[in-house]
């Protein structure tokens, strides 16, 4: 190699022959980096617009999901009515799976766009409940998330018993009552919970009678034939006072044939009534002076072939002259304060004639049969020309309060 001798002495072209090689190295790389980029299929290479900037671009558009669950996790003492939530601000939800005690799930609903579930239904009380919620963002990368809340455990539970049964058939005049395990704070919580619906239109209102006692009647009596349904929708249902619904009941019944009875206590007759027929009409016995029987509106609330009765129960001492302990056959309640229309076979010669009963109504024990076979829960007997007005016992005090006074036992506007 020929050695290259520089002149001795000031040099002013060193730096500029110094940037002709820089610029020389330069292109050379610029030159090889071309070269592996076509080797593999080409692109522009130096400014990012060949393969390596289309990932870079594809992970700016493919955001992560980003998952929003509540209750939050670990959450406790979480109110019975609370609905469980997943959002996903981007990217898409596949499923949620919220799951309770023995791994039972709860339901739930998607949105159709995928970004939002819902829960459905009441969570259950002093439950520990576990969110599974799978995504996938746009790219189709999958992200789980779980968390877990726990419910509050209730100071008590509300449960309620209802009249009449599932599947009955009762007469015109029962009124759907419910009483409740616990005292209702918040009536109308509890009352927005239930839900009568008629297969024949009614005008109908609930009216409470104590803090665990509600009827519901129409502003007539229903009309027969019609399909009755009441919908208690009482789980998680805040009832005050520390007192949560946990069950939801459904009861179904018919309205049978219209049957009126009236009792004419000035007259000793009862004329039955069947969808508007007089079936018969009857020589009864009704209360003695001293014992009169309620005058008004009853409904028949059961009916017992043989019925032990006792006057202590109604204030009568066994022992004092007017006492009685005795079972009595074809026994028809038609109030809770003592009041039947049954066989009285030692009153048959007064039967037409005299009102010598405790306030019952007398048949002789054929007529007594008769009835019994007839009626059912909820037919009407109403009583005329009696001194005694109604009260507030159960049976009589439906029927005999002004519609208006029936509203204003509501605890909802009419």
């Amino acid at each position: 190699m020929t050695r290259l001798r520089l002149p001795a002495g000031p040099r002013p072209w060193l730096p500029l022959a110094v940037a002709a090689v820089v610029v020389v190295a330069l292109a050379a790389v610029v030159l090889a980096a071309l070269g592996r980029d076509g080797g593999r299929g080409g692109g522009a290479g130096l400014f990012g617009t060949g393969r390596a900037g289309e990932r870079s671009a594809g992970a700016s558009a493919a955001a992560p999901v980003r998952l929003t669950v509540s209750p939050a996790h670990r959450a406790t003492r979480v109110a019975l009515d609370t609905r469980a939530r997943v959002v996903a601000s981007s990217g898409r939800l596949r499923a949620v799976r919220v799951t309770g005690a023995g791994g039972r799930r709860l339901p739930g609903r998607l949105a159709d766009d995928g970004r939002t579930w819902v829960s459905g239904g009441a969570l259950a009380p002093a439950t520990r409940y576990r969110v599974v919620a799978d995504a996938v963002d746009d790219a189709g990368a999958p992200t789980r998330r779980v968390t877990t809340f726990t419910t509050l455990r209730p100071r008590a539970e509300l449960r309620a018993a209802i009249m009449p049964l599932d599947g009955e058939t009762v007469g015109v005049g029962l009124p759907v009552g419910v009483w409740f395990s616990q005292p209702v704070a918040d009536r109308a919580a509890v009352e927005r919970r239930l839900d009568v619906t008629s297969s024949k239109p009614v005008t109908g209102a609930w009216h409470w009678f104590a803090d665990n006692e509600v009827h519901y009647r129409p502003r007539s009596y229903w009309p027969s034939g019609s399909q009755v349904t009441l919908r208690a929708r009482l789980a998680g249902t805040d009832a005050g006072d520390g007192v949560w619904g946990v069950a939801d009941r459904t009861v179904r019944f018919r309205i049978g044939e219209r049957r009126v009875s009236v009792v004419d206590v000035r007259t000793h007759r009862m004329k039955v009534t069947s969808g508007g027929r007089t079936l018969r009409v009857l020589p009864v016995s009704t209360g003695r002076d001293r014992y009169p029987t309620t005058g008004g509106v009853h409904f028949v609330l059961e009916k017992t072939p043989v019925k032990l009765m006792d006057s202590s129960t109604v204030g009568i001492p066994r022992e004092s002259p007017g006492g009685y302990y005795q079972r009595v056959r074809w026994s028809v309640r038609i109030s809770n304060s003592g009041e039947f229309v049954h066989a009285a076979p030692w009153s048959t010669g007064s039967q037409g004639r005299a009102n010598v009963s405790h306030g019952c109504v007398n048949l002789s024990t054929a007529n007594a049969a008769w009835y019994y076979r007839l009626t059912r829960r909820g037919d009407i007997v109403e009583v005329l020309g009696s001194p005694r007005r109604p009260g507030n016992s159960f049976g009589v005090a439906d029927w005999n309060m002004s519609w208006r006074n029936w509203l204003a036992g509501s605890a909802l506007p009419p």
